[in-house]
């Protein structure tokens, strides 16, 4: 009987044996291989928003120099009108205006020009000035007369009855007519008669150069005559959100509200008064 158990014994552990083998050698075989995964790719780096280029920018012009016409200053625009081309210019109509041996002439009529010149203060340029050379043959009234301006529309030309630019006004006689364009009534409700006089040491029935500076805080006109090539006819400094005119002397003459923009272009508008125009210079100090 024991004999019996014994080999009963025997045979399961053989048989557990063998089944153990088998298993291994199924475990230890080779494996069918995976297909492999698609790689992750690393998505591009969006290119960085552009930064804009900043302005360039310029020192103040310095105090000694501010407001003065500087004769070494970059030119930016010049024309002899030694040809008829108005391609540099914005106009309004430009029919009553003409070329002709070497002048500009004007009939008397009313025109708006403006050379296309706008300017930045402190960007490129720390102050701006142009220079015109005319002569005036009629007009007798503030309103008939050349006007010559600053701050005007970049981009545009206008006429003197838009508030936010400030024109003088020439004729044949002896008197600079002022239109600070700041918009308040001085004689009546119509453009035309917002302005006031300043005497002048001579007339335009020969040819002056006028010139006109703008540095930002100070605007200044002047003019040549026989003893200065730059007599000053008029400043104009800015105090908090006041327009203080001041005359030759350095007297205060006139004080209002400031309506004005900040920069912008030269401008021309001929308010029926026969002139003739010789040059006209624009330049640029840095």
């Amino acid at each position: 009987m024991k004999r019996k158990l014994y080999l009963f014994l025997l045979s399961l552990l053989v048989v557990a044996a063998l089944v153990f083998t088998a298993c291994d050698k199924e475990d230890t075989g080779p494996k069918e291989t995976p297909e492999p995964t698609e790689v992750a790719t690393k998505a591009p780096t969006p290119e960085p928003t552009p930064t804009p280029t900043p302005k360039p920018t310029v020192e103040p012009i310095p105090e000694d120099k501010k407001g003065f016409p500087q004769e070494d200053a970059e030119e930016l625009f010049k024309d002899t009108f030694d040809e008829e081309d108005f391609g540099n210019y914005l106009t309004l109509q430009g029919s009553y205006m003409a070329v002709e041996d070497g002048k500009l002439i004007i009939t008397e009529h009313w025109s708006a020009y403006s050379p296309i010149v706008d300017y930045q203060l402190g960007v490129e340029h720390s102050q701006y000035q142009m220079s015109v050379t005319f002569s005036a043959s009629s007009g007798t009234s503030p309103w008939s007369s050349l006007f010559v301006g600053c701050r005007g529309p970049e981009g545009n030309v206008t006429i003197a009855d838009k508030i936010g630019y400030f024109w003088v006004a020439f004729n044949k006689d002896a008197k600079a007519h002022v239109y600070p364009g700041g918009g308040g009534v001085y004689h009546g409700e119509q453009w035309n008669l917002k302005y006031f006089t300043i005497d002048l040491p001579e007339d335009f029935t020969e040819n002056h150069t006028v010139t006109v500076v703008d540095c930002g805080d100070v605007i200044a006109y002047y003019m040549n005559t026989a003893e200065e090539d730059y007599y000053l006819i008029l400043k104009v400094t800015f105090e908090g959100e006041e327009l203080v005119i001041h005359d030759h002397d350095g007297n205060e003459i006139w004080r209002e509200e400031n309506m004005l923009q900040e920069e912008g272009s030269f401008l021309f508008f001929n308010h029926y008064c026969a002139s003739l125009v010789d040059e006209i210079v624009v330049k640029g100090y840095k």
